[in-house]
């Protein structure tokens, strides 16, 4: 069954919450949302998939281990970084020229991508599961309240 538009922004607004136990099912795996503390001021939603997030999954993209399950990139928030710093970049560049420099540091303007299972605000959560084709929400507070018209 499809989520509509007011269920969206009905766990989005849940999800916003202090107290959030929202799980959904995506191709046969049951991911869990719930609101974790990162630091001592700072909450994310953390999304567990089959009830777990296992250390080692937090690798970049191109190497993620065998036992990782292959949701985790469509489910987890997509990070990247990059290699060098802007005024590092500009440094090499004045010194070497810019095509030297592109020959010799060819990751010169490259980029580190990764995948968390974190993810900083609802709205951005939301963001990303609206765009899963064959998300079912299992498990939600919306669920059992009567919808107002």
């Amino acid at each position: 069954m499809a989520i509509s538009k007011a269920q969206w922004q009905q766990v989005e607004d849940e999800l916003a919450g202090s107290w959030v136990n929202v799980a959904f099912r995506y191709q046969g795996v049951e991911l869990l949302i719930r609101r974790e503390r990162k630091n001592e001021t700072t909450t994310v939603l953390a999304v567990y998939v089959d009830g777990c997030i296992k250390g080692n999954w937090f690798k970049p993209i191109d190497k993620l281990p065998d036992d990782a399950p292959k949701v985790m990139l469509d489910v987890w928030y997509h990070r990247s970084m990059a290699i060098y710093k802007p005024q590092e970049i500009a440094e090499l560049e004045k010194i070497y020229g810019k095509r030297r420099a592109r020959r010799e540091i060819p990751k010169l303007h490259g980029r580190i991508e990764w995948i968390e299972a974190y993810f900083p605000k609802a709205s951005v959560l939301c963001r990303q599961f609206k765009k899963l084709e064959g998300l079912e929400l299992t498990k939600a507070q919306c669920l059992s309240e009567p919808v107002l018209s």
